[in-house]
């Protein structure tokens, strides 16, 4: 039975769990350069397995657009199965409905789910609809798109479909990532995300977004069981989850304790291993 993962994360007794995006430094510590971890599931699973316990992290995240990254730079047919469409949604979609990946990711979550289940909680990591799409097109097609409200509603009920596919897995939530880029006007715009909320109730899925808030920010919809936003913006009082990851390495402040919540960072891939252990030390001290 998956973890709760909202319960999890506040259950802090005193130390803030730390979730940790750990890919781009345990891939330029790990991989020879240009090397895909994502290459079978036998690959990934033996990066996965050290570079989590190399951070001793907290959570378990699987990273779908670095698959799905990986996917497009090997597989010569990816890009062309994405591209020439006119229609905003049609890369995404291409995308998501991809055997190979698709099958890759569910044969990784089980082997992962074997290894790690019922210890520490597993989570689905993905940009936004709104991102995605972006994203997506950006990748096919090598144009900057601007979704609006029918495009970003129709994406969401394709990454729902897509979440479906792996509901025989432990998994304790989903995370959705904005782009500091193309963040959403308005709370209100993250409804637009419904069906992604709906699927994860039905499967008891903790669903949270990543907002990358510069100065500003605003509360995230009901339906959304917890968020993750900068430490020094205006709304993190009010966050479950704090990104300390610019004061952490780039002020190289104290971070202070998260209360109830947890702390969030990325570890920048260039970060030297012994800083690394020394500052992940420091925080679980």
């Amino acid at each position: 039975m998956a973890i709760d993962l909202v319960k999890y994360l506040s259950a802090g007794e005193g130390t803030p769990k730390l979730w940790i995006d750990f890919n781009a430094y345990t891939k330029k510590l790990l991989l020879s350069e240009g090397e895909n971890p994502w290459a079978n599931p036998a690959s990934y699973m033996s990066f996965y397995g050290q570079a989590h316990g190399l951070v001793n992290a907290d959570v378990v995240v699987m990273d779908i657009w670095d698959l799905f990254h990986h996917w497009m730079l090997e597989d010569e047919e990816a890009i062309p199965s994405m591209a020439g469409k006119k229609r905003i949604t049609v890369a995404a979609k291409a995308m998501l409905e991809a055997y190979a990946p698709r099958e890759l990711l569910a044969e990784v979550l089980t082997a992962i789910s074997n290894n790690y289940g019922g210890s520490v909680p597993i989570v689905l990591v993905m940009p936004s609809p709104r991102s995605l799409l972006i994203k997506a097109n950006k990748a096919a097609n090598g144009v900057d798109v601007e979704p609006e409200e029918a495009h970003i509603d129709t994406a969401s009920m394709y990454v729902a479909d897509y979440l479906r596919y792996f509901s025989e897995v432990d998994l304790s939530g989903v995370l959705l990532q904005e782009d500091p880029d193309s963040m959403p006007g308005s709370a209100e715009e993250l409804s637009w995300y419904q069906p992604i909320y709906n699927v994860a109730k039905h499967y008891r899925w903790s669903v949270g977004m990543h907002l990358p808030f510069s100065n500003d920010g605003f509360n995230v919809p009901e339906d959304v069981n917890f968020s993750i936003v900068p430490a020094d913006c205006s709304v993190a009082d009010n966050s479950d989850g704090k990104d300390i990851s610019k004061p952490l390495w780039e002020a190289k402040d104290t971070v202070s304790a998260a209360g109830n919540g947890f702390n969030y960072l990325t570890i920048p891939e260039d970060t030297t291993p012994e800083l690394v252990l020394d500052t992940l030390s420091s925080l679980r001290a």
